[in-house]
């Protein structure tokens, strides 16, 4: 029987259940016969071009003219923890046509729901966005709410700005959806502020969400001290520092970044530069094949700012994008990981002696509303 692709089409959809990289899936898939004709009980066989997803099928029985039968295809992947080998473009073959369709990065994040704390004083490991004002931190938290929707699309949330009109002016947690994990944007840092040790007070947990970049800490003392008992729980456990790329070429920025870097040692932070599009557009097409541009940049970064080389990433980020790419979510959730097995470590190391706790559902996504200035502060402790 010759058919065209106007004579079927095929609609796949997300497993059930998200599963993590190199785990096998069942998918649902819905065929409908869009022509006049019976089409004949045939296989639906499915592959991958890179290999990732091996080889299967599923009995298609007979399909009525312009009617439609769901099947679920058992889908065999490579059984591999590696990010890189992961892609989610499967070639479906049925009757003679073929058709490519994808799945979003989402699907293949279940690892990331194994991340849970163990110790009562906190429900969720904190990561605290820093960096440079203008590098891109409210950007990356957009593409961790993209990389974390079941939907195509892309998610601009989270404020944007850049420089002395950065929205960034306060201290926001994001409570991510369905993990047991809590972003922390920060303002931008520059030479005049984080002067009153508020960087060591945010990172032991003493300033609580919606602390304005203005505020002093003793003018709010008594408040703070009364609510000192839930500082574990806004305590972080591992930080993401954000630096643009120019700025390896700016002394007074290098200088300040080194020298806020050292503050943060202690819990091995990871290094992302950011628009490193500006070097090299390619890298928004294959970010885990970077070009030796972006390798040399590196390579300069780890120089100039005396940290390993393995510790530097590159963002890519949602920008003008409507609808997600497969490459800038798995991108991001390499980065996400990453940062929460460091998170882990250094919960573990705090907490030695505690044992793991049965998992438990995470809460709901919340989002703190920023305190409007001049107005009597709102604290989420």
């Amino acid at each position: 029987m010759q058919l065209s692709s106007d004579d079927i089409q095929i609609d796949t959809y997300c497993p059930d259940k998200k599963v993590a990289v190199g785990e096998s899936f069942r998918k649902k898939i819905k065929i409908h016969n869009e022509s006049s004709k019976v089409l004949p009980a045939t296989r639906l066989v499915a592959s991958s071009q890179s290999g990732y997803v091996r080889k299967c099928s599923v009995e298609v029985p007979a399909i009525k003219p312009y009617e439609e039968v769901t099947v679920y295809l058992d889908v065999r992947v490579q059984p591999t923890s590696d990010i890189e080998l992961c892609n989610s473009v499967i070639t479906y073959e049925y009757h003679g046509v073929k058709i490519r369709r994808w799945a979003p990065m989402y699907c293949f994040s279940g690892r990331l729901d194994e991340f849970i704390p163990y110790n009562r004083d906190a429900s969720s490991y904190n990561i605290v966005l820093f960096g440079i004002a203008g590098a891109s931190k409210s950007s990356f938290l957009n593409s961790v709410i993209t990389l974390l929707t079941p939907h195509y699309t892309a998610v601009h949330r989270a404020a944007v700005g850049g420089g002395e009109r950065h929205n960034s002016r306060h201290l926001v947690k994001y409570d991510l959806d369905g993990l047991n994990v809590t972003l922390w944007d920060t303002w931008g840092l520059t030479p005049n502020n984080y002067q009153n040790g508020d960087l060591q007070l945010l990172l032991d947990g003493s300033l609580p969400s919606g602390w304005d970049m203005d505020y002093v800490y003793d003018q709010f003392r008594n408040q703070l001290e009364q609510n000192s008992g839930t500082r574990g729980s806004r305590a972080q456990h591992a930080v993401l520092f954000f630096i643009p790329h120019g700025s390896l070429d700016k002394q007074d920025e290098t200088d300040l970044i080194k020298t806020t870097f050292d503050q943060v040692k202690h819990l091995n932070p990871m290094l992302l530069l950011t628009r490193t599009d500006e070097v090299d557009p390619t890298i928004r097409r294959s970010p885990n094949k970077p070009s030796a541009d972006i390798v040399d940049l590196k390579r300069k970064a780890a120089r100039v700012l005396n940290i390993p080389f393995n510790r530097i990433f590159t963002t890519v980020n949602y920008t003008v994008e409507r609808e997600k790419t497969f490459a800038i979510d798995r991108n991001t959730y390499e980065i996400l990981q990453t940062a929460l097995s460091i998170a882990e470590q250094n919960y573990i190391s705090k907490y030695p002696q505690q044992r793991p706790r049965p998992a438990a559902s995470p809460s709901s996504a919340t989002t703190s509303s920023a305190p409007k200035p001049k107005q009597a502060p709102t604290f989420v402790f």
